[in-house]
């Protein structure tokens, strides 16, 4: 039943979905038994009435959650809330009498179907009502804006057109069934039928009037639904009234052959229409003077207006307009940038997922450059953040937002219950996050979608502005969306592929501070490697040496980290001989970088290993970290054989019989 959240009203009692899930499967039940017992007299179930009882469980699911009847995002008056349940029950019987239909099951008991959804209605309403009542006071109704619906007038060469069109599709479907074009016996009131449903069914779907609809696929969408009402209604209509002689081939496939010759026929149509709508010419003065309402324009100009326009701070102009249905971004944005000192003609704000052409606005140097859309739906990230990186000046800032894995989870997690929410957002995971990286399926899902609402990490995110040459200023969440201000401070990366695969080539210093490219299995989100420095400056170091609060790592990562799977590739640099089995971690640049500088140098007189000194003295602190590796590499400098050997077998006894682990 579609019930207030708590979060709508502060006047509102709050029910948990799974509650309000389960009393409704409590309702259908009992609804179910109550008429079987009506029926037969008894509570007891034959075999094909818990097959039909199966029918209603899995129908009552899938219908609750199209019609989000256990979630409401704003305050309903009880008519609109008692609509939404006699909907779900209308869609609930026409789905089961379809399945009856479909499946051939005519023995089964037109009471105890029609009567289970119209007692599970009635049901549902009354509880409703109570519900109602405790969660939010009726005198807010008065507070309720109704939006009127603008009527537009049917066309009606399209109601002529596909009158005629029912008909060929009937008469079509029939010769190919019998070969002919004589019906059988008693077809006509078939006919009769189908036309009777298509004149009902196009009326509630508007499908005859001329809207202005942004592309064909909407204009042709009340069509198609006006054809899956006709399928239903056909299958309640012919088991209600067990017309089960007709063929099921002739009904249902002259609407099937109906929404065929619409298609051709609706196309073309369209075309011309808004065409026509669109390169129309003003042909008279009358319509000069009403469309475009014209008057003589002043020739001066006023040039104090201009610079005043173009050369006062931007904060009014932010705060008082242009961000005025966002109070938190500018907040947010007042808290890290100077805007009193950011000039109107150095602000751009866009609201658009079109990519920038940079070179053709070279000439506008911007120190703010703000975009509402989330960047989700940006379909060449890099190409995106690197036109803005050109636009900027130096120091200047772009403001932005995303919708990163964590937030899309908990909205779904917030939409339906835990079970049906964890499956949905591992089938979204699966298309919007992992389909975008695999080979060959991501030319496909790009050409589908264009990039849009795909699933992007926080890690990500960050570490391709990094990546183009940005520093994090800050970052935020506000209203579920992720704001980040981040400023023009460096070049672009020389790196020529970042990673992104599930196998990662790391550079790191080795010998000599020899540069050289170690492999691991991905662990952390990509474009991560772009990031240390920001997390090490944003979180600092935990006990062990490593990054405290990475958020770079991902959930499987950290298994397979303390499994050490994410290693394994490193065996290739050990073959090679970029590595040897003990030796000190190798390390990147920022890293080593936190170094003492003794501690360098004698870094630069050895080759790293795949087992670290960690392992062998388990320090805790960083400054313990430094200390065990300067006593490895002076015992190994002194005595090579016998340092290795010692610390290799103390490293090994700590791991296997200790359970000794990074952390």
């Amino acid at each position: 039943m579609k019930l207030l959240n708590a979060s709508d009203s502060e006047h509102s009692a709050g029910f948990p979905v799974f509650i309000l899930l389960l009393i409704d499967f409590c309702l259908l039940n009992l609804a179910f038994f109550a008429l079987n017992y009506w029926k037969r007299g008894s509570l007891f179930l034959s075999p094909i009435y818990v097959k039909l009882l199966l029918t209603f469980y899995g129908v009552w699911i899938i219908v609750s959650l199209l019609t989000k009847k256990f979630y409401l995002n704003e305050c309903l008056n009880p008519a609109k809330g008692v609509w939404v349940i006699i909907r779900s029950g209308i869609y609930l019987t026409y789905c089961v009498a379809i399945t009856v239909v479909f499946l051939g099951l005519y023995s089964y008991s037109r009471a105890q179907v029609f009567g289970t959804s119209f007692f599970f209605v009635i049901l549902e309403c009354i509880l409703f009502g109570i519900v109602y009542l405790f969660t939010k006071p009726w005198t807010e109704l008065k507070n309720k804006n109704v939006v009127s619906r603008k009527s537009t007038k049917i066309v009606l060469h399209l109601v002529v057109v596909d009158f005629v069109l029912v008909g060929v599709s009937f008469f079509v479907v029939n010769y190919f069934k019998r070969s002919g074009f004589i019906f059988k016996y008693g077809y006509e009131k078939l006919l009769l039928l189908i036309y009777g449903l298509w004149f009902i069914c196009s009326l509630i779907t508007r499908k005859f009037e001329q809207l202005n609809y942004e592309n064909i696929y909407h204009a042709f969408w009340p069509w198609i639904k006006a054809a899956i009402l006709m399928v239903l209604s056909l299958g309640v209509v012919i088991y209600f009234l067990q017309l089960q002689t007709y063929s099921r081939t002739q009904a249902f496939g002259t609407v099937f052959l109906l929404v065929v010759f619409e298609m051709f026929f609706y196309w073309p149509y369209y075309l011309s229409w808004t065409g026509n709508i669109e390169n129309g010419d003003i042909d008279s003065s009358n319509e000069v003077i009403e469309i475009l309402k014209q008057q003589r324009l002043q020739s001066e100009t006023n040039l104090e207006e201009l610079k005043q326009a173009f050369f006062s701070p931007i904060r009014e102009g932010l705060r008082d307009r242009y961000l005025k249905d966002h109070p938190g971004l500018f907040a947010f944005m007042s808290q890290f940038i100077d805007l009193g000192g950011i000039l109107r003609a150095e602000t751009a704000l866009r609201n658009s997922n079109a990519m920038l052409y940079s070179d053709s606005v070279s000439w506008r140097y911007l120190k703010l450059f703000i975009n509402l859309r989330k960047i989700n739906d940006i379909r060449y990230l890099n190409r995106y953040f690197l036109a803005v990186h050109n636009l900027l000046i130096t120091g200047g800032y772009l403001v932005g937002w995303a919708q990163t894995i964590k937030i899309r989870r908990a909205q779904i997690l917030k939409k339906f219950p835990r079970l049906i929410a964890n499956g949905l957002y591992a089938v979204d995971f699966l298309i919007n996050r992992v389909c975008p990286k695999l080979p060959w399926i991501k030319q496909m899902y790009f050409s589908i979608t264009k990039g849009k609402n795909r699933i992007i990490s926080r890690a990500e995110l960050l570490g391709r502005l990094n990546f183009c040459g940005f520093e994090i200023v800050a970052e935020e969440e506000i209203e579920e969306r992720l704001y980040f201000i981040a400023q023009k401070a460096k070049t672009v990366s020389r790196v020529l592929n970042p990673s992104y695969g599930p196998l990662v080539g790391l550079d790191r210093l080795g010998k000599g501070n020899k540069p050289i490219r170690i492999y691991k299995f991905r662990t952390m989100h990509p474009y991560s490697e772009f990031l240390q420095e920001y997390v090490y400056k944003k979180c600092g170091l935990q006990k062990g040496g490593k990054l405290k609060n990475d958020f770079r790592v991902t959930g499987w990562g950290k298994v397979m980290r303390k499994l050490w799977l994410d290693e394994l590739p490193m065996l290739y640099n050990w073959v090679r001989g970029d590595l040897k089995l003990f030796g000190v971690r190798p390390l990147s640049i920022h890293y080593f970088s936190l170094y003492p500088k003794e501690l360098q140098e004698l870094r630069r007189k050895v080759k790293p290993g795949l087992v670290p000194p960690f392992y062998a003295d388990m320090p805790v602190t960083f400054e313990e970290i430094c200390e065990s590796e300067k006593r490895y590499i002076l015992a190994y400098l002194k005595s090579p054989v016998k340092t290795q050997v010692v610390y290799f077998w103390r490293a090994f006894y700590n791991i296997v019989f200790k359970g000794a682990r990074s952390q």
